[in-house]
């Protein structure tokens, strides 16, 4: 199954979503839309890799819509041919009624996203339940289809398009930690110690494949919020130093099916400022690699990452 399964999106795009809702809510539209922008460059010894993303935040009372799109730009060269410009496309609406939750996802990595044939994109619709709701604590149970090429085949060789996945959504939450594990395709598991502090320990991680210690998919960090939540100004900013596992695709290549894939992997120690409608990170990159067809590694380095997050709301 490809690296990047479709509920990823949802924890990548997680901190976007709560730098919105860090915002004065009083007086408030009842739905609330937010354009994202974002930059990210990446300067290794051996690669170079610039991303600019565009997208849309809006919320209302029942339902949650994120979309974005993302261009890289490889600055070298790559092996075996491979183009050196790449486009990801995320969708997700997340909503709910009585008792119920549902999720609408679309998700595509590729120089070709959508046209280039089904390896290039995964959709999926999943319902759930609510079985324990009180305060505190929430558990979600359900499950879902989703499409795309996830490594199946007919007896006659072609792919498989359609998959059942579960669907687990379980919410913690108390004045020491607040706790949040999801499953569709993959699991993702995130926490917070001493979330009501000026001073926090947060941490985020994502399993999509088991192929090495690459996979586990992490940022952790320890955070210092400038302002408490019921002061006259509110936690509207903060700065935090942290560790991360972080990259790039996986890319699919438009015309094949799942063999020709590109990723790029780095390490991380950064630093981040966070001024709710702005937020800056800058940190040092290392043990840099390049990974094609999933299993051909080429080692590229150390060297600087930046990236830079503004939201507009209104």
């Amino acid at each position: 199954m490809k690296r990047h399964t479709l509920i990823s999106m949802i924890i990548a795009w997680c901190p976007l979503a709560g730098f919105a809702n860090n915002q004065d809510t009083a007086g408030a539209p009842e739905t609330q839309i937010v354009p994202l922008l974002q930059y990210d460059q990446l300067n290794l010894d051996l690669q170079q890799v610039q991303s600019s993303s565009v997208g849309l935040y809006v919320e209302g009372k029942q339902a949650t819509f994120i979309g974005l799109y993302t261009r890289h730009e490889f600055e070298q060269p790559l092996s075996f041919d491979y183009p050196q410009t790449y486009h990801t496309v995320d969708m997700l609406l997340d909503g709910k009624y009585p008792g119920y939750q549902y999720l609408g996802i679309f998700k595509s990595d590729s120089d070709q996203p959508v046209e280039g044939g089904i390896n290039t994109f995964q959709a999926g619709v999943a319902v759930g339940r609510e079985i324990i709701h009180r305060p505190g604590l929430s558990l979600v149970l359900g499950g879902g289809l989703a499409v795309g090429d996830f490594g199946l085949t007919t007896p006659e060789g072609e792919v498989w398009p359609i998959i059942p996945v579960p669907l687990v959504r379980w919410n913690y939450s108390t004045d020491f930690v607040t706790a949040k594990f999801e499953f569709l395709t993959s699991p993702n598991f995130s926490f917070t110690l001493y979330p009501k502090e000026k001073l926090r320990v947060i941490g985020d991680f994502r399993l999509d494949q088991m192929r090495d210690e690459r996979d586990l998919i992490f940022e952790c960090s320890l955070a210092y919020r400038f302002f408490s939540e019921d002061s006259t100004y509110g936690d509207f900013a903060g700065i935090s130093l942290g560790i991360k596992n972080d990259g790039y695709g996986e890319f699919s290549l438009g015309g094949f099916h799942g063999d020709e894939s590109l990723e790029m992997h780095y390490y991380a120690l950064f630093a981040s400022l966070d001024l709710s409608l702005l937020k800056f990170s800058v940190g040092y990159a290392f043990s840099g690699r390049e990974l094609y067809r999933q299993s051909i590694k080429q080692q590229v380095g150390e060297g600087v990452y930046v990236s830079m997050q503004a939201m507009i709301p209104f």
